[in-house]
């Protein structure tokens, strides 16, 4: 833990930051009160996250107490920028843009070191492309306006090699062609599994190669060694199954090294991630917000909101993504905006976009 636990050169910039950041927003927080408001299903976890050093202990507040916090003032940073912004189109345009910055950022990185596989950055570039694909297809803008986005995304899920990337477009994929003009149609999800059999009948050889690679029977089986390192951090989370070891703390200091001779500073799975920093108070109420994100995209989707109807497949494939590495959690890093963005905007931004319309057409 002493590896986490201290504070480097840019550890103290990051902190100074966050605090000049976040005295900024502490005078803006009256015009995104209501945003808050609606956001509280996310906020909460990282509330009940900032003061997890009271157990954690205090030498972790550098580390535990501190990334709570750094979370939080990122988030209304974000929220606030998208405050400024005047139009709902605006704001998914404002996702895009995120996403595709946060892309062209990897492939810069690629094009200099030459080393492509990345867990994190795919994520972005899966959920970016379903999000393209369902502004396109439902007339939120044209394919001529975001074709450079398309590009860049494409080329950060090639080159990125991530498997559990690709398992998760598919599955993005599969809620995307379920879906119409007319909502999420179950008989058509049907029809769409049919034929997503079909054709892993024909071309199953070229999806089994594209998806997994050179990986052997065993590593994909085992999920690259992520079977035996899920397993040690749940015995970790034993120890402390109520309320976790703390936010952070948990999942980078030494519980799974108890259990496990190769232990990383991650658990690759969302749900393991968030149950050994926070327990199952901590799991209770990150399920809250799953579930009620989730619930906003399907419920306007059935209204035939064409936000909805966009951002359902992609939340869903971020979900499952983040299942093997949880960038959603606790893996928070230079790839946060952008989701930060895509949470607000559903929370917050798709209904307002159906009153508005109710307001236009009366």
């Amino acid at each position: 833990m002493d590896a986490y636990s201290s504070v480097d050169a840019n550890a103290s910039v990051a902190i100074l930051m966050t605090m000049i950041l976040g005295a900024l927003m502490l005078t803006k927080m009256g015009k995104i009160k209501q945003e808050i408001k609606r956001c509280s299903p996310f906020l909460f976890y990282y509330y009940f996250a900032a003061i997890s050093v009271l157990w954690a202990g205090m030498q972790s507040l550098a580390i535990a107490g501190y990334k709570a916090v750094e979370v939080i003032v990122g988030f209304f940073s974000v929220m606030y920028i998208m405050h400024c912004l005047k139009t709902t189109r605006e704001r998914f345009t404002f996702i895009l843009v995120s996403l595709t910055f946060c892309n062209v950022i990897y492939l810069i990185m690629f094009l200099r070191s030459g080393l492509g596989h990345d867990n994190a950055f795919p994520l972005l570039a899966i959920t970016e492309m379903l999000l393209l694909l369902g502004c396109v297809r439902y007339n939120i803008l044209q394919l001529k306006q975001v074709k450079h986005h398309f590009v860049v995304s494409a080329l950060t899920i090639v080159f990125g090699t991530s498997t559990a990337s690709w398992m998760s477009l598919i599955i993005g994929l599969f809620f995307f062609f379920s879906t119409s003009r007319k909502g999420i149609n179950l008989g058509l999800a049907l029809i769409v599994a049919v034929l997503f059999y079909g054709a892993y009948q024909l071309w199953g050889d070229v999806i089994y190669s594209i998806v997994f690679g050179n990986k052997s029977k065993e590593m994909i089986e085992s999920g690259s060694g992520r079977r035996e390192l899920w397993t040690a951090y749940i015995k970790g989370w034993l120890e402390s199954p109520v309320i976790g070891h703390g936010f952070i703390v948990g999942e980078k200091g030494a519980i799974a090294a108890k259990y496990i001779a190769f232990a990383t500073n991650t658990a690759h799975n969302m749900m393991i991630s968030v149950l050994v920093n926070t327990g199952l108070v901590g799991l209770f109420i990150w399920l809250y917000f799953l579930w009620k994100q989730c619930l906003i995209c399907w419920s306007y989707s059935l209204k035939k909101n064409s936000y909805a109807l966009t951002c359902f497949p992609a939340i869903i494939a971020m979900f499952v993504n983040a299942n093997s590495f949880p960038v959603i959690g606790s893996e928070w890093s230079p790839v946060s905006p952008p989701i930060y963005a895509l949470i607000i905007f559903i929370f917050v931004y798709i209904k307002q976009d159906v009153i508005t319309n109710k307001s236009l057409a009366r």
